[in-house]
Formats: structure tokens, C-alpha cells, sequence
């Protein structure tokens, strides 16, 4: 099986003109090749699995259509690909960011990104790092520190402790039912159970755990 080269970039879907950004010869010096798939999701994946690309660049849409396994297998939880989201958004738009984030990506862009920002962005999670502004980033990891202080307390599970790190983050049920992949039911039915399992203090303190919010 032909390997891919250590620094090579798989581009999902049609990312012109960024293509052409990512060409130049600031590209070219820092030793990154770019290999371009579709956006069909067998193909887009079974070429990043097959080449173990340790860097693949899609956009938010793509990856938002994907299940939560499909990117499990693709990064090996960050041992083998990392994923980085071109928003839809030309700006970082923090909710989108920050899902792409808990769904696995490594980094985000906005939709219109220069050369010189995605090498930037590239070298950081070549480095082990995420790339995000810092302020979302230590929104989420405090977040998760606190949700998982809780979990140790109360004996909640892996879906309780994911449906309480998202609530904490101030996201509705929608959002929280399209991102790991249930029905809205499912997460109220969640939501009553946590606030049955939580103290009033813990649940008040959360303050997103309104089983009805939308």
C-alpha cells in the first residue's frame, strides 16, 4: 500500500480557490502536498484511511454529514489524521467552531482563509496543537473539566456527561440532538434523568439543563 508523504493534505471537495492559495511557493517550501478527493463520503474517506494523510481539510457541511464513527476511524482519536473545517462562515463563528471542535476536527478556518494562514494552521496541529481562538478553546476545556468533576460525583454516563458538557455550553436541544447523532426526545429524556441525578445547586449553576429549551 503506497503511503502518503509525511506532510501531505488531503483536500475534500472543491476548495478553489484556495487550491491555488495552498500551491504557491510558500506551500511548496514548507514541504506540504496536496491530494485532492471529492466530497463523496465513501471516497473522500476510504483514500484518507488508505493513505493515512495526517492532515484532512474539509469543509463544515462535509463534516456535519458525517457520523460520529466516520471520524473516529479517520483520526484514530488524533494517532493517524487530523481534521481541519473550513467554516461556512468568513469569520470564526464561535457555535460553528466550537462544534466542529467537539465533533473531533483539530482546527478551524473561516471560509475565506489566506496561504499563509492555513500554513500557520497546519504547522500548529502538525505540532500536536489545536488551531482555534484561545478564548473558545478554554471555554471548552474548562467546560469539560467542570462537566467531568460532576461525572465523577454522580456517577453519570458517557451520553449524561456528553449531554451536560453541551448544555453547559449553552447549546439547545437541536443542536445537542444534531450533534451526537438522537432525536430530541432522547436528549430531554436525558436531560430529566440529570436533573433527577444532579443536586439543586449543580443544576442551577449548569443553568442550560431546561429539559424544554429548543
Amino acid at each position: 500500500m503506497d503511503l502518503a508523504p509525511q506532510h501531505a493534505v488531503v483536500l475534500c471537495g472543491d476548495l478553489l480557490p484556495h487550491r491555488k492559495l495552498l500551491s504557491d511557493s510558500a506551500s511548496k517550501a514548507s514541504g506540504l502536498t496536496f491530494i485532492p478527493c471529492s466530497e463523496d463520503r465513501e471516497e473522500a474517506l476510504s483514500l484518507a484511511r488508505r493513505l493515512r494523510a495526517p492532515l484532512f481539510v474539509a469543509r463544515q457541511a462535509f463534516i456535519e454529514q458525517l457520523i460520529s464513527s466516520d471520524l473516529t476511524l479517520l483520526t484514530n482519536h488524533g494517532k493517524t489524521s487530523y481534521v481541519l473545517s473550513v467554516l461556512t462562515s468568513d469569520t470564526l463563528d464561535k457555535t460553528s467552531a466550537a462544534k466542529m471542535l467537539l465533533l473531533g476536527c483539530r482546527g478551524v478556518l473561516p471560509n475565506r482563509f489566506s496561504s499563509k494562514l492555513f500554513l500557520r494552521a497546519s504547522a500548529a496541529i502538525f505540532r500536536g496543537e489545536f488551531w482555534a481562538p484561545r478564548s473558545l478553546v478554554s471555554e471548552l476545556l474548562t467546560d469539560v473539566l467542570s462537566a467531568t468533576s460532576l461525572i465523577a460525583e454522580n456517577g453519570l454516563t458517557p451520553q449524561e456527561s456528553r449531554i451536560l458538557e453541551l448544555a453547559s455550553q449553552g447549546f439547545t436541544n437541536s443542536f445537542i440532538a444534531e450533534t451526537l447523532f438522537i432525536s430530541l426526545e432522547t436528549v430531554r429524556w436525558h436531560k430529566r434523568r440529570l436533573n433527577r441525578k444532579l443536586p439543586v445547586n449543580q443544576r442551577t449553576l449548569q443553568g442550560e439543563l431546561s429539559v424544554n429549551s429548543r
